[in-house]
């Protein structure tokens, strides 16, 4: 049987991928390519990425809670990208921060590409 998620881990992450879509879709981008070397070590990317974003974004209490909100992410991310159970633009309807936007920075690895000259 699937495991029941609490309703806040569910609208935090719902809220995070709304609105930080441009830098979760990124580290999705970025661990499809790891993938392709090594699949384990660009799952283990991806959800330590998606800890530091949550830890950035939110004030969650607990490490714990962190987690389970970063592993949702993935799980929703699957969701939309893989199995098309809903658009991002549905959950934009619901989930979008109605106040203003902030600006997160999250310091992801350098792409390695040819040595500049």
């Amino acid at each position: 049987m699937s495991r029941v998620r609490q309703k806040t881990i569910k609208t935090i992450a719902k809220k995070i991928i709304v609105n930080y879509w441009d830098i979760i879709r990124e580290i999705w981008d970025r661990s499809e390519e790891m993938s392709l070397a090594d699949p384990q070590l660009a799952s283990k990317f991806r959800f330590e990425m998606y800890k530091q974003l949550v830890e950035l974004t939110t004030d969650v209490p607990t490490k714990k809670m962190r987690n389970r909100i970063a592993g949702y992410i993935i799980t929703l991310m699957k969701q939309i990208l893989y199995l098309g159970k809903f658009t991002i633009e549905e959950l934009s309807t619901k989930y979008k921060f109605r106040s203003e936007e902030r600006e997160i920075k999250i310091n992801l690895p350098e792409k390695q590409s040819e040595p500049q000259q």
